[in-house]
Protein backbone atom coordinates (compact mmCIF):
# COMPACT_ATOMS: atom_id res chain seq x y z
CA UNK A 1 0.00 0.00 0.00
CA UNK A 2 1.32 3.42 -0.91
CA UNK A 3 2.98 5.62 1.67
CA UNK A 4 0.38 8.30 0.97
CA UNK A 5 -2.37 5.98 2.19
CA UNK A 6 -0.36 5.25 5.33
CA UNK A 7 -0.17 8.98 5.96
CA UNK A 8 -3.93 9.36 5.43
CA UNK A 9 -4.60 6.55 7.92
CA UNK A 10 -2.24 7.97 10.54
CA UNK A 11 -3.72 11.44 10.10
CA UNK A 12 -7.21 10.05 10.62
CA UNK A 13 -6.19 8.10 13.70
CA UNK A 14 -4.19 10.95 15.20
CA UNK A 15 -7.27 13.09 15.69
CA UNK A 16 -8.73 10.59 18.12
CA UNK A 17 -8.19 11.41 21.81
CA UNK A 18 -5.81 9.14 23.68
CA UNK A 19 -6.36 10.21 27.28
CA UNK A 20 -10.07 10.82 27.65
CA UNK A 21 -12.98 8.62 28.62
CA UNK A 22 -15.32 7.08 26.08
CA UNK A 23 -18.11 9.44 27.01
CA UNK A 24 -15.95 12.46 26.15
CA UNK A 25 -15.00 11.43 22.61
CA UNK A 26 -17.14 13.47 20.17
CA UNK A 27 -19.06 11.30 17.73
CA UNK A 28 -18.08 13.53 14.84
CA UNK A 29 -14.40 12.87 15.52
CA UNK A 30 -14.94 9.12 15.28
CA UNK A 31 -17.01 9.55 12.11
CA UNK A 32 -14.26 11.70 10.59
CA UNK A 33 -11.63 9.04 11.18
CA UNK A 34 -13.89 6.37 9.75
CA UNK A 35 -14.61 8.43 6.65
CA UNK A 36 -10.89 8.93 6.07
CA UNK A 37 -10.36 5.15 6.11
CA UNK A 38 -13.29 3.85 4.15
CA UNK A 39 -12.82 5.47 0.74
CA UNK A 40 -9.18 4.36 0.55
CA UNK A 41 -9.38 0.92 2.15
CA UNK A 42 -12.75 -0.71 2.71
CA UNK A 43 -11.52 -3.89 4.38
CA UNK A 44 -14.81 -4.89 5.96
CA UNK A 45 -15.02 -8.67 6.02
CA UNK A 46 -11.58 -9.02 4.46
CA UNK A 47 -8.86 -9.93 6.98
CA UNK A 48 -6.18 -10.00 4.28
CA UNK A 49 -7.01 -6.40 3.38
CA UNK A 50 -6.86 -5.43 7.06
CA UNK A 51 -3.46 -7.10 7.37
CA UNK A 52 -2.14 -5.11 4.42
CA UNK A 53 -3.51 -1.93 5.99
CA UNK A 54 -1.79 -2.76 9.28
CA UNK A 55 1.47 -3.51 7.50
CA UNK A 56 1.40 -0.21 5.65
CA UNK A 57 0.40 1.81 8.72
CA UNK A 58 2.77 0.44 11.37
CA UNK A 59 6.48 0.70 10.75
CA UNK A 60 9.35 -1.34 12.13
CA UNK A 61 10.89 -4.78 11.76
CA UNK A 62 8.39 -7.64 12.20
CA UNK A 63 5.60 -5.23 13.17
CA UNK A 64 3.10 -7.02 10.91
CA UNK A 65 3.85 -10.53 9.72
CA UNK A 66 1.99 -12.41 6.99
CA UNK A 67 1.96 -16.18 6.31
CA UNK A 68 3.90 -15.41 3.14
CA UNK A 69 6.80 -14.26 5.33
CA UNK A 70 7.59 -17.93 5.90
CA UNK A 71 9.79 -19.04 8.77
CA UNK A 72 9.66 -15.77 10.70
CA UNK A 73 5.86 -15.92 10.70
CA UNK A 74 5.97 -19.53 11.88
CA UNK A 75 8.38 -18.64 14.67
CA UNK A 76 5.96 -16.00 15.99
CA UNK A 77 3.00 -18.35 15.59
CA UNK A 78 4.83 -21.00 17.60
CA UNK A 79 5.11 -18.70 20.64
CA UNK A 80 1.88 -20.26 21.92
CA UNK A 81 2.69 -22.73 24.69
CA UNK A 82 0.37 -25.50 23.49
CA UNK A 83 0.75 -26.71 19.91
CA UNK A 84 -3.05 -26.98 19.75
CA UNK A 85 -3.20 -23.18 20.07
CA UNK A 86 -0.93 -22.42 17.12
CA UNK A 87 -3.66 -21.36 14.73
CA UNK A 88 -2.99 -19.88 11.26
CA UNK A 89 -3.88 -16.20 11.74
CA UNK A 90 -4.35 -13.97 8.70
CA UNK A 91 -1.45 -11.99 10.13
CA UNK A 92 0.37 -11.33 13.38
CA UNK A 93 0.75 -7.70 14.41
CA UNK A 94 3.41 -6.75 16.97
CA UNK A 95 2.78 -3.24 18.33
CA UNK A 96 5.79 -1.63 20.01
CA UNK A 97 3.99 0.70 22.41
CA UNK A 98 0.56 1.81 23.61
CA UNK A 99 0.15 4.22 20.69
CA UNK A 100 0.69 1.34 18.25
CA UNK A 101 -1.92 -0.69 20.11
CA UNK A 102 -4.27 2.27 19.82
CA UNK A 103 -3.69 2.39 16.07
CA UNK A 104 -4.28 -1.35 15.78
CA UNK A 105 -7.54 -1.19 17.73
CA UNK A 106 -8.82 1.66 15.59
CA UNK A 107 -8.10 -0.26 12.40
CA UNK A 108 -9.63 -3.49 13.70
CA UNK A 109 -12.77 -1.78 14.95
CA UNK A 110 -13.22 0.33 11.77
CA UNK A 111 -12.86 -2.71 9.52
CA UNK A 112 -14.84 -5.05 11.75
CA UNK A 113 -11.95 -7.53 11.76
CA UNK A 114 -11.86 -10.34 14.30
CA UNK A 115 -8.83 -10.49 16.55
CA UNK A 116 -7.17 -12.29 19.45
CA UNK A 117 -4.67 -10.85 21.92
CA UNK A 118 -1.59 -12.77 23.10
CA UNK A 119 0.86 -11.76 25.81
CA UNK A 120 3.06 -14.77 26.58
CA UNK A 121 0.81 -17.39 25.01
CA UNK A 122 0.70 -19.73 28.00
CA UNK A 123 -3.09 -20.11 27.89
CA UNK A 124 -3.80 -23.61 26.57
CA UNK A 125 -7.28 -23.00 25.17
CA UNK A 126 -7.30 -22.79 21.35
CA UNK A 127 -8.72 -19.45 20.22
CA UNK A 128 -8.20 -17.54 23.47
CA UNK A 129 -4.74 -16.18 22.61
CA UNK A 130 -4.82 -17.34 19.00
CA UNK A 131 -7.02 -17.07 15.92
CA UNK A 132 -7.29 -18.68 12.50
CA UNK A 133 -7.21 -17.09 9.05
CA UNK A 134 -10.45 -15.21 9.78
CA UNK A 135 -8.65 -12.67 11.94
CA UNK A 136 -5.59 -10.89 13.30
CA UNK A 137 -3.41 -12.04 16.19
CA UNK A 138 -2.33 -9.02 18.24
CA UNK A 139 0.92 -10.07 19.90
CA UNK A 140 2.09 -7.95 22.83
CA UNK A 141 5.53 -9.55 22.86
CA UNK A 142 7.32 -6.29 22.05
CA UNK A 143 5.77 -4.57 25.06
CA UNK A 144 8.28 -6.30 27.26
CA UNK A 145 10.10 -3.71 29.35
CA UNK A 146 10.51 -3.61 33.12
CA UNK A 147 11.17 -0.08 34.35
CA UNK A 148 11.83 0.59 38.02
CA UNK A 149 10.60 3.93 39.36
CA UNK A 150 13.14 6.46 40.61
CA UNK A 151 12.14 5.78 44.22
CA UNK A 152 12.15 2.01 43.53
CA UNK A 153 8.67 1.63 45.05
CA UNK A 154 7.00 0.48 41.84
CA UNK A 155 7.92 -1.09 38.51
CA UNK A 156 6.12 -0.62 35.20
CA UNK A 157 6.01 -3.94 33.38
CA UNK A 158 4.88 -4.67 29.84
CA UNK A 159 2.34 -7.48 29.30
CA UNK A 160 4.61 -9.20 26.78
CA UNK A 161 7.46 -9.66 29.23
CA UNK A 162 8.19 -13.03 30.82
CA UNK A 163 8.45 -13.31 34.58
CA UNK A 164 12.04 -14.54 34.36
CA UNK A 165 12.98 -11.29 32.61
CA UNK A 166 11.09 -9.24 35.21
CA UNK A 167 12.92 -10.92 38.07
CA UNK A 168 16.25 -10.69 36.25
CA UNK A 169 15.80 -6.92 36.35
CA UNK A 170 14.50 -6.56 39.90
CA UNK A 171 16.21 -9.23 42.02
CA UNK A 172 19.73 -7.75 41.60
CA UNK A 173 18.22 -4.56 43.09
CA UNK A 174 17.08 -6.55 46.14
CA UNK A 175 13.47 -6.21 44.97
CA UNK A 176 10.62 -8.26 43.57
CA UNK A 177 6.98 -7.93 42.62
CA UNK A 178 4.11 -10.30 43.28
CA UNK A 179 4.21 -12.24 40.02
CA UNK A 180 4.44 -15.64 38.39
CA UNK A 181 6.10 -18.76 39.74
CA UNK A 182 7.34 -20.11 36.38
CA UNK A 183 9.82 -17.99 34.46
CA UNK A 184 8.65 -18.49 30.84
CA UNK A 185 5.03 -17.51 31.64
CA UNK A 186 3.98 -14.13 30.24
CA UNK A 187 2.98 -11.20 32.40
CA UNK A 188 -0.32 -10.18 30.80
CA UNK A 189 -2.39 -13.34 31.11
CA UNK A 190 -1.26 -14.09 34.63
CA UNK A 191 -2.06 -10.57 35.79
CA UNK A 192 -5.54 -10.51 34.26
CA UNK A 193 -6.40 -13.92 35.71
CA UNK A 194 -5.37 -13.09 39.27
CA UNK A 195 -1.97 -14.70 39.49
CA UNK A 196 -0.63 -17.03 42.17
CA UNK A 197 2.87 -16.30 43.41
CA UNK A 198 5.34 -17.38 46.07
CA UNK A 199 4.11 -14.41 48.11
CA UNK A 200 0.35 -15.09 47.95
CA UNK A 201 -0.07 -15.88 51.65
CA UNK A 202 1.77 -12.68 52.56
CA UNK A 203 0.66 -10.32 49.74
CA UNK A 204 -2.46 -11.76 48.10
CA UNK A 205 -2.85 -12.36 44.39
CA UNK A 206 -0.69 -10.64 41.79
CA UNK A 207 -3.42 -8.27 40.64
CA UNK A 208 -4.07 -7.21 44.23
CA UNK A 209 -0.65 -5.54 44.04
CA UNK A 210 -1.22 -3.33 40.98
CA UNK A 211 -0.86 0.43 41.49
CA UNK A 212 -2.02 1.36 37.99
CA UNK A 213 -3.02 -0.05 34.63
CA UNK A 214 -2.37 1.60 31.28
CA UNK A 215 -5.23 0.49 29.04
CA UNK A 216 -6.09 0.93 25.36
CA UNK A 217 -9.86 0.99 24.99
CA UNK A 218 -11.87 -0.20 22.00
CA UNK A 219 -11.93 3.24 20.38
CA UNK A 220 -8.16 3.71 20.72
CA UNK A 221 -8.21 5.90 23.83
CA UNK A 222 -5.23 5.36 26.12
CA UNK A 223 -6.10 5.76 29.80
CA UNK A 224 -4.33 5.13 33.10
CA UNK A 225 -6.53 3.57 35.77
CA UNK A 226 -5.70 3.74 39.48
CA UNK A 227 -7.63 3.16 42.68
CA UNK A 228 -8.13 6.89 43.18
CA UNK A 229 -8.37 8.61 39.80
CA UNK A 230 -11.30 9.13 37.44
CA UNK A 231 -10.88 5.58 36.10
CA UNK A 232 -11.05 3.90 39.51
CA UNK A 233 -14.06 1.87 38.37
CA UNK A 234 -12.03 0.47 35.47
CA UNK A 235 -9.16 -0.24 37.87
CA UNK A 236 -11.46 -2.33 40.03
CA UNK A 237 -12.99 -3.97 36.97
CA UNK A 238 -9.59 -5.20 35.83
CA UNK A 239 -9.21 -7.15 39.07
CA UNK A 240 -11.32 -9.98 37.74
CA UNK A 241 -12.91 -8.71 34.52
CA UNK A 242 -9.97 -9.79 32.35
CA UNK A 243 -10.06 -8.76 28.67
CA UNK A 244 -13.64 -7.52 28.55
CA UNK A 245 -12.80 -3.79 28.47
CA UNK A 246 -9.57 -3.16 26.58
CA UNK A 247 -5.94 -4.15 26.17
CA UNK A 248 -3.65 -3.51 29.13
CA UNK A 249 -0.32 -2.20 27.81
CA UNK A 250 1.45 -1.68 31.15
CA UNK A 251 1.10 -2.87 34.74
CA UNK A 252 2.57 -0.69 37.46
CA UNK A 253 3.25 -3.07 40.35
CA UNK A 254 4.34 -2.33 43.89
CA UNK A 255 7.83 -3.62 44.66
CA UNK A 256 8.92 -5.39 47.84
CA UNK A 257 12.31 -6.17 49.33
CA UNK A 258 13.50 -9.72 48.74
CA UNK A 259 16.56 -11.66 49.83
CA UNK A 260 17.37 -15.35 49.92
CA UNK A 261 14.80 -18.11 50.41
CA UNK A 262 15.06 -21.43 52.14
CA UNK A 263 14.54 -23.89 49.27
CA UNK A 264 13.79 -27.58 49.78
CA UNK A 265 12.64 -29.66 46.78
CA UNK A 266 11.79 -33.22 47.72
CA UNK A 267 9.99 -36.28 46.31
CA UNK A 268 8.20 -38.88 48.38
CA UNK A 269 7.48 -42.41 47.22
CA UNK A 270 4.16 -43.21 45.49
CA UNK A 271 3.02 -45.36 48.42
CA UNK A 272 3.20 -42.22 50.59
CA UNK A 273 0.70 -40.32 48.40
CA UNK A 274 -2.21 -40.50 50.84
CA UNK A 275 -0.08 -39.37 53.79
CA UNK A 276 1.49 -36.69 51.62
CA UNK A 277 -1.87 -35.17 50.61
CA UNK A 278 -3.01 -35.21 54.23
CA UNK A 279 0.23 -33.40 55.09
CA UNK A 280 -0.69 -30.71 52.55
CA UNK A 281 -3.98 -30.14 54.39
CA UNK A 282 -2.22 -30.16 57.75
CA UNK A 283 0.17 -27.53 56.45
CA UNK A 284 -2.79 -25.41 55.36
CA UNK A 285 -4.26 -25.56 58.86
CA UNK A 286 -1.04 -24.79 60.72
CA UNK A 287 2.11 -24.04 58.71
CA UNK A 288 0.44 -21.74 56.21
CA UNK A 289 -0.42 -19.38 59.04
CA UNK A 290 3.22 -18.33 58.80
CA UNK A 291 3.03 -15.84 55.89
CA UNK A 292 6.68 -16.34 54.98
CA UNK A 293 6.03 -19.95 54.03
CA UNK A 294 4.75 -21.33 50.75
CA UNK A 295 4.63 -24.66 49.01
CA UNK A 296 4.30 -25.70 45.39
CA UNK A 297 3.37 -29.20 44.30
CA UNK A 298 5.50 -29.95 41.26
CA UNK A 299 3.95 -32.94 39.51
CA UNK A 300 1.33 -35.67 39.73
CA UNK A 301 3.29 -37.69 42.26
CA UNK A 302 4.12 -36.60 45.83
CA UNK A 303 6.76 -34.05 44.82
CA UNK A 304 6.94 -30.67 46.49
CA UNK A 305 8.87 -27.42 46.72
CA UNK A 306 9.06 -25.99 50.26
CA UNK A 307 9.90 -22.28 50.32
CA UNK A 308 10.51 -19.87 53.16
CA UNK A 309 10.95 -16.18 52.40
CA UNK A 310 14.15 -15.72 54.38
CA UNK A 311 17.22 -17.87 55.04
CA UNK A 312 16.41 -20.68 57.49
CA UNK A 313 17.05 -24.29 58.40
CA UNK A 314 13.97 -26.55 58.34
CA UNK A 315 11.33 -23.92 59.21
CA UNK A 316 8.69 -25.16 61.62
CA UNK A 317 5.96 -24.26 59.12
CA UNK A 318 6.84 -27.44 57.20
CA UNK A 319 6.67 -29.87 60.14
CA UNK A 320 3.83 -31.81 58.47
CA UNK A 321 6.20 -32.79 55.63
CA UNK A 322 9.17 -33.50 57.85
CA UNK A 323 6.97 -35.97 59.75
CA UNK A 324 6.46 -38.08 56.62
CA UNK A 325 9.88 -39.63 57.03
CA UNK A 326 11.97 -40.89 54.12
CA UNK A 327 12.12 -38.87 50.93
CA UNK A 328 14.41 -38.29 47.95
CA UNK A 329 15.92 -34.81 47.72
CA UNK A 330 15.61 -33.34 44.23
CA UNK A 331 18.40 -31.03 45.38
CA UNK A 332 19.90 -30.69 48.84
CA UNK A 333 18.05 -27.99 50.76
CA UNK A 334 19.73 -24.61 50.36
CA UNK A 335 19.29 -20.88 50.83
CA UNK A 336 19.03 -19.25 47.41
CA UNK A 337 17.50 -16.46 45.40
CA UNK A 338 14.22 -16.18 43.57
CA UNK A 339 16.20 -16.71 40.37
CA UNK A 340 17.43 -20.05 41.73
CA UNK A 341 13.82 -21.06 42.37
CA UNK A 342 12.84 -20.21 38.79
CA UNK A 343 15.60 -22.48 37.54
CA UNK A 344 13.84 -25.34 39.35
CA UNK A 345 10.29 -24.58 38.21
CA UNK A 346 11.07 -23.63 34.61
CA UNK A 347 11.49 -27.30 33.74
CA UNK A 348 7.71 -27.68 34.04
CA UNK A 349 7.30 -26.04 30.63
CA UNK A 350 6.65 -28.25 27.63
CA UNK A 351 8.12 -27.46 24.22
CA UNK A 352 7.98 -28.50 20.60
CA UNK A 353 4.79 -30.12 19.34
CA UNK A 354 3.30 -30.86 22.76
CA UNK A 355 -0.41 -30.14 23.01
CA UNK A 356 -1.85 -29.22 26.41
CA UNK A 357 -5.32 -28.90 27.87
CA UNK A 358 -6.63 -28.79 31.42
CA UNK A 359 -9.34 -27.41 33.69
CA UNK A 360 -9.84 -26.34 37.29
CA UNK A 361 -12.12 -26.46 40.32
CA UNK A 362 -11.83 -25.47 43.98
CA UNK A 363 -12.75 -26.87 47.39
CA UNK A 364 -12.27 -26.24 51.08
CA UNK A 365 -9.05 -27.88 52.28
CA UNK A 366 -9.60 -31.50 53.31
CA UNK A 367 -7.09 -34.35 53.20
CA UNK A 368 -9.57 -37.18 52.63
CA UNK A 369 -11.12 -35.30 49.73
CA UNK A 370 -7.71 -34.62 48.17
CA UNK A 371 -6.96 -38.34 48.21
CA UNK A 372 -10.34 -39.16 46.65
CA UNK A 373 -9.84 -36.57 43.91
CA UNK A 374 -6.34 -37.82 43.16
CA UNK A 375 -7.67 -41.36 42.83
CA UNK A 376 -10.32 -40.13 40.37
CA UNK A 377 -7.65 -38.45 38.28
CA UNK A 378 -5.44 -41.54 38.25
CA UNK A 379 -8.39 -43.73 37.26
CA UNK A 380 -9.52 -41.46 34.43
CA UNK A 381 -6.05 -40.87 33.02
CA UNK A 382 -5.33 -44.61 32.98
CA UNK A 383 -7.36 -44.69 29.75
CA UNK A 384 -5.35 -41.96 28.02
CA UNK A 385 -4.22 -42.84 24.50
CA UNK A 386 -0.62 -43.77 23.80
CA UNK A 387 1.83 -40.93 24.33
CA UNK A 388 -0.52 -38.81 26.46
CA UNK A 389 0.23 -37.98 30.10
CA UNK A 390 -1.75 -36.41 32.93
CA UNK A 391 -0.38 -33.89 35.43
CA UNK A 392 -2.18 -33.22 38.72
CA UNK A 393 -1.20 -30.10 40.68
CA UNK A 394 -3.33 -28.83 43.58
CA UNK A 395 -2.55 -25.25 44.61
CA UNK A 396 -3.00 -24.84 48.38
CA UNK A 397 -4.37 -21.33 48.97
CA UNK A 398 -4.45 -19.64 52.37
CA UNK A 399 -7.50 -17.87 53.80
CA UNK A 400 -5.36 -14.73 53.86
CA UNK A 401 -5.52 -14.53 50.05
CA UNK A 402 -9.18 -13.56 50.32
CA UNK A 403 -8.71 -11.15 53.22
CA UNK A 404 -5.67 -9.45 51.66
CA UNK A 405 -7.60 -8.93 48.45
CA UNK A 406 -10.18 -6.95 50.41
CA UNK A 407 -7.54 -5.01 52.34
CA UNK A 408 -5.78 -4.03 49.11
CA UNK A 409 -8.85 -2.38 47.64
CA UNK A 410 -11.00 -5.36 46.76
CA UNK A 411 -11.23 -7.59 43.72
CA UNK A 412 -14.13 -9.24 41.91
CA UNK A 413 -13.42 -12.91 42.59
CA UNK A 414 -15.84 -13.41 45.48
CA UNK A 415 -13.37 -15.57 47.42
CA UNK A 416 -14.23 -17.25 50.71
CA UNK A 417 -11.78 -16.62 53.54
CA UNK A 418 -11.02 -20.29 54.25
CA UNK A 419 -8.03 -22.55 53.50
CA UNK A 420 -8.76 -23.96 50.05
CA UNK A 421 -7.29 -25.72 47.05
CA UNK A 422 -7.38 -24.50 43.45
CA UNK A 423 -6.56 -27.23 40.98
CA UNK A 424 -4.22 -27.04 38.02
CA UNK A 425 -4.56 -30.35 36.24
CA UNK A 426 -3.78 -30.89 32.59
CA UNK A 427 -3.04 -33.49 29.94
CA UNK A 428 -0.21 -33.37 27.41
CA UNK A 429 -0.10 -35.21 24.07
CA UNK A 430 1.36 -34.79 20.57
CA UNK A 431 -1.04 -36.53 18.16
CA UNK A 432 -3.78 -34.16 16.88
CA UNK A 433 -6.02 -37.13 16.06
CA UNK A 434 -6.31 -37.70 19.82
CA UNK A 435 -7.82 -34.24 20.48
CA UNK A 436 -11.41 -35.44 20.80
CA UNK A 437 -10.46 -38.32 23.09
CA UNK A 438 -8.48 -36.00 25.36
CA UNK A 439 -11.39 -33.56 25.47
CA UNK A 440 -13.85 -36.28 26.51
CA UNK A 441 -11.55 -37.54 29.26
CA UNK A 442 -11.04 -33.97 30.46
CA UNK A 443 -14.77 -33.40 30.80
CA UNK A 444 -15.13 -36.61 32.73
CA UNK A 445 -12.35 -35.64 35.14
CA UNK A 446 -13.91 -32.26 35.91
CA UNK A 447 -17.41 -33.66 36.29
CA UNK A 448 -16.41 -36.48 38.62
CA UNK A 449 -14.18 -34.24 40.74
CA UNK A 450 -16.76 -31.48 41.15
CA UNK A 451 -19.38 -34.10 42.01
CA UNK A 452 -17.06 -35.47 44.70
CA UNK A 453 -16.48 -32.05 46.26
CA UNK A 454 -20.24 -31.39 46.32
CA UNK A 455 -20.98 -34.79 47.85
CA UNK A 456 -18.78 -33.89 50.83
CA UNK A 457 -20.20 -30.37 51.08
CA UNK A 458 -16.73 -28.91 50.52
CA UNK A 459 -17.17 -27.41 47.06
CA UNK A 460 -16.41 -23.76 46.36
CA UNK A 461 -17.91 -21.92 43.38
CA UNK A 462 -14.72 -20.06 42.46
CA UNK A 463 -12.91 -21.06 39.26
CA UNK A 464 -9.29 -19.88 38.89
CA UNK A 465 -9.09 -18.17 35.49
CA UNK A 466 -5.39 -18.88 35.00
CA UNK A 467 -6.00 -22.65 34.89
CA UNK A 468 -9.65 -22.85 33.76
CA UNK A 469 -10.92 -24.74 30.71
CA UNK A 470 -12.73 -23.60 27.61
CA UNK A 471 -16.33 -24.17 28.69
CA UNK A 472 -15.91 -23.40 32.37
CA UNK A 473 -18.00 -20.40 33.43
CA UNK A 474 -15.30 -18.46 35.23
CA UNK A 475 -17.03 -15.09 35.45
CA UNK A 476 -20.25 -16.53 36.87
CA UNK A 477 -18.20 -18.21 39.60
CA UNK A 478 -17.50 -14.73 41.02
CA UNK A 479 -21.12 -14.26 42.11
CA UNK A 480 -24.05 -12.20 40.72
CA UNK A 481 -22.98 -8.84 42.17
CA UNK A 482 -19.48 -9.08 40.71
CA UNK A 483 -20.82 -10.23 37.33
CA UNK A 484 -23.16 -7.23 37.29
CA UNK A 485 -20.19 -4.93 38.01
CA UNK A 486 -18.13 -6.43 35.18
CA UNK A 487 -21.03 -5.96 32.77
CA UNK A 488 -21.49 -2.34 33.83
CA UNK A 489 -17.80 -1.52 33.30
CA UNK A 490 -17.82 -3.19 29.89
CA UNK A 491 -20.92 -1.21 28.89
CA UNK A 492 -19.25 2.04 29.97
CA UNK A 493 -15.83 1.58 28.41
CA UNK A 494 -16.78 -0.51 25.37
CA UNK A 495 -20.29 0.67 24.44
CA UNK A 496 -19.87 -0.63 20.89
CA UNK A 497 -19.06 -4.11 22.26
CA UNK A 498 -15.91 -4.40 20.18
CA UNK A 499 -14.32 -6.77 22.69
CA UNK A 500 -17.46 -8.92 22.67
CA UNK A 501 -18.25 -8.94 18.95
CA UNK A 502 -14.79 -8.97 17.40
CA UNK A 503 -12.59 -10.67 20.00
CA UNK A 504 -12.18 -14.29 18.99
CA UNK A 505 -12.69 -16.01 22.34
CA UNK A 506 -11.99 -15.75 26.04
CA UNK A 507 -13.80 -15.51 29.33
CA UNK A 508 -16.15 -12.91 27.92
CA UNK A 509 -19.44 -11.49 29.16
CA UNK A 510 -21.04 -12.31 25.80
CA UNK A 511 -21.11 -15.92 27.02
CA UNK A 512 -23.12 -15.14 30.14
Amino acid sequence: MATSLRNVVLTALSVLPTVRSVAEIPAKTVDFAASMLRPKADCTGNPACTCNLLRSTLTGVNTTLLPSDGAIFTDWEDENYSAACRLPAACIVNPKNAQDVSTVMNILSRTGTKFAVRSGGHNYIPGFASIDQDGVLVSLAMLNSTVLSSDKKTAKIGPGSRWEAVYDTLVPEGLTVVGGRVGPVGVGGLMLGGGLSYFATQRGLAFDNVKSYEVVLANGSIVTATANNRYSDLYKGLRGGANNYGIVTSYELYTYSVGDFYVDARAYSPDQTSDFLHAVTEYQKEGQLDPLSSIQLLSTGPTILLLYNEPAQQPKAFDAFYALGAYTPILPAFNGTLLDILALTGSRFSAGDVRTYGETFAHIADGDLMVELYDIFVEETSSLPSGAEGVWVPNPVAASVATLGKQYGGNLLGLSAVPQDWYEWFITWTDPTQDATIWNISQQITQRCTNATKAKGLDLPYLFMNTAGKTQNVLNSYGPANVAYIKSIAAKYDPGQVFQKLQNDGFLIRKL
